[in-house]
């Protein structure tokens, strides 16, 4: 994959129009990563970093947990979990991930951030969830130009698309929908249904491209290996972009998610 994921683009978008601005208010902060923490925060913070930067531009339908990486008052990126959207289907079963998986479901870092940012405040995220979840799953977008390069740098195992090659994506009077969010929203992800609700002519339902997934694994070692092996026979090479595209948020190291 070629050119830079949205959210790179945005982020020197955004410290484009501070500078012209000239409100480079970062310079005064310590951004050392050395001195960032990673804590919770509630909702309402994490939302106001996400529809800055993030693609969809939105929080998820249902938020169980979030945090923000700190450089002393200032947050500099959040990371949002919540209910994997295929579990109350059954998806999971078969690989015994039912009941211990969390979706990393939204990330977004400040352009000020240190470049390093994004694979602390995953791993250090990850390592703050219950100890019930011991699988977590992150997707990527390829019409964000995502590839996963926080993922990645953070560890994670690639395994591509495990849906269906199209999805049917639904926007109502201007605002997308996942199929999640419709159902907890409205009670129903049927096109027909929604153009009863809303008038046939505000709602419009589209083919996208099926997400990619990443999973890493959390919990003692024995939980972590016995969890990888039940993919061990998706997992994939990573997905690379051109070399001087690669988003500079990368760590390079690998998770150790031991309890």
């Amino acid at each position: 994959m070629t050119g830079k994921a949205w959210q790179r683009q945005m982020r020197e978008q955004i410290e484009q129009d501070e500078r012209t601005d000239g409100d480079a208010y970062w310079e005064s902060y310590d951004l050392d990563i050395g001195h960032a923490e990673v804590r919770p925060i509630d909702a309402n913070t994490a939302r106001e970093v996400i529809e800055q930067y993030e693609w969809l531009g939105k929080m998820a339908a249902v938020n169980w947990y979030c945090f923000g990486i700190f450089f002393g008052k200032a947050l500099g990126g959040v990371a949002v979990y919540g209910p994997e959207y295929c579990e109350n289907l059954g998806r999971w079963d078969r690989f015994g991930y039912t009941g211990k998986i969390i979706l990393l479901s939204r990330g977004a870092c400040a352009h000020w951030a240190h470049p390093h940012s994004a694979s602390k405040l995953t791993r250090g995220s990850m390592r703050l969830l219950p100890a019930r979840f011991e699988v977590v799953t992150a997707t990527v977008d390829s019409r964000a130009g995502e590839v996963g390069t926080i993922y990645q740098a953070a560890g994670f195992d690639y395994v591509g698309s495990i849906a269906p090659p199209d999805i049917t994506e639904i926007t109502i009077n201007g605002v997308t929908y996942s199929t999640r969010a419709l159902r907890a929203r409205y009670g129903t992800r049927s096109p027909k249904k929604l153009g009863e609700m809303f008038g046939p002519e505000n709602v419009v339902a589209e083919k996208r491209p099926a997400k990619e997934r990443y999973f890493a694994f959390r919990g003692g070692k024995v939980a972590r290996k016995h969890n990888r092996a039940a993919i061990a026979h998706l997992i994939k090479p990573y997905p690379r972009r051109d070399a001087e595209a690669v988003p500079a948020q990368v760590y390079q190291g690998r998770l150790d998610l031991a309890a």
